[in-house]
């Protein structure tokens, strides 16, 4: 198995002038295709050409670079704006520094709480962090109980995020989510599932109602704090999940959280405001290919979780990155690892071991697939992969 992909590694051409031109064509198809059928008759087709070389990569990668910057953008000196994307007709508040537009800025993003809206939440929290792009959506269904906690309403989060990334120069590193009551419930949800979005996280008289989703804030901050005189929403959930991060921290290393139980607030926020929280959490800075992932995949939209890929949900998996060794452990049907020059030397071979057991260990070729696929999965730069491994 080690020889023939260190063949096939040997081996790899550079692309023709007609085969570039159509994996640039196809490129620009996925960033536009609607679903996940499309995407995957298109990634199908780039298959069949995917034997690039360094100099294609690079390419490529500008390529995709100037789709992910390509699409509508939102005017700064509107207070109130309309996410672009068609399936989520939404609004959200906005408020930038000037700078913003020429200069990597930070977002903080506030959900609002039930009955409220997204200029509440900039009142609640805009003034916090001036130097912040601070967005405030309004939930999607006001009428919706569960409020924030719909997947539908995760995606219209971060439809909005993508419009804000198209408007100003983004430092992706440093995006924040938080929220109090129902947006505190809404950061557990967003905040969980998509953890390798956000450089940290704060949610305040809500609850966790995705305990099984926990592992993955491994490596993203949260600050959480409730009341035991809460009687609108009782602060059992985040008294277990305080216990849970506990025994996740002891069992896989360190957790980064702030755990604040009061006892005499009730339903509202901290007596000192919500800027210390602010503060805490500007402080942190997201690392996008962390050495060690936890990642419990539980939404069918989610398919990408730092430097891994799974087509459909499929249970835990642990993922440790020393050097060019990685150890998986669990659940690892359908998975794929995503490198690139940060994550591991590719001209080096890498070695994949399974439950302990070796997989593999050769050269890994550059992929039009890996870098189209995670370039238009997240619009982020910081996450753009040039090659991969299916684990076996």
């Amino acid at each position: 198995m080690i020889a023939l992909a260190l063949a096939a590694f040997l081996a790899q051409e550079s692309l023709s002038s007609k085969e570039l031109a159509e994996a640039k064509d196809l490129a620009t198809r996925y960033f536009a295709a609607k679903t996940w059928d499309e995407k995957a008759a298109i990634a199908a087709k780039l298959e069949a050409i995917d034997h690039p070389s360094k100099g294609d990569i690079g390419s490529l990668t500008r390529h995709c670079l100037a789709l992910i910057r390509r699409g509508p953008t939102v005017d700064p000196r509107g207070a109130v704006q309309k996410c672009t994307h068609p399936d989520f007709p939404g609004t959200f508040a906005l408020s930038a520094p000037a700078s913003a537009k020429s200069r990597p800025t930070g977002v903080f993003i506030g959900l609002h709480g039930r009955g409220g809206d997204g200029p509440g939440a900039q009142r609640a929290w805009g003034g916090a962090s001036p130097d912040l792009i601070g967005v405030f959506p309004t939930v999607p269904d006001t009428a919706e109980a569960a409020g924030w906690n719909t997947e539908r309403a995760e995606q219209f989060v971060l439809a909005v995020l993508e419009d804000v990334k198209r408007s100003f120069v983004v430092d992706t590193n440093r995006v924040y989510l938080a929220g109090h009551s129902m947006g505190g419930f809404g950061t557990w949800s967003a905040g969980t599932h998509h953890a390798d979005l956000f450089a940290a996280l704060s949610s305040g008289a809500g609850g966790n109602l995705v305990q099984n989703a926990l592992p993955n804030l491994k490596n993203t901050p949260i600050w959480f704090y409730h009341s035991k005189d809460d009687n609108v929403v009782k602060a059992d959930w985040d008294i277990e999940t305080a216990e849970q991060l506990a025994k996740l921290k002891a069992k896989h290393g360190p957790f980064d959280y702030v755990w604040k139980l009061y006892d005499d607030i009730g339903h509202g926020m901290p007596r000192d405001g919500v800027k210390p929280i602010v503060d805490w959490m500007a402080k942190k800075t997201r690392s996008p290919h962390p050495k060690h992932v936890l990642w419990e995949g539980t939404r069918a939209t989610k398919r990408f979780f730092f430097w891994l890929k799974r087509e459909k949900p499929g249970g835990s998996v642990e993922a440790k990155l020393d050097g060019n060794t990685i150890e998986l452990a669990g659940s690892t049907t359908g998975l794929e690892i995503l490198l690139n020059d940060r994550v591991v030397k590719l001209g080096e071979p890498v070695v994949v071991k399974v439950d302990g057991q070796e997989k593999h260990n050769a050269k890994v070729k550059h992929s039009i697939v890996a870098l189209v696929e995670s370039a238009a999965a997240r619009t982020d730069e910081q996450m753009i992969y040039v090659a991969r491994i299916k684990v076996p």
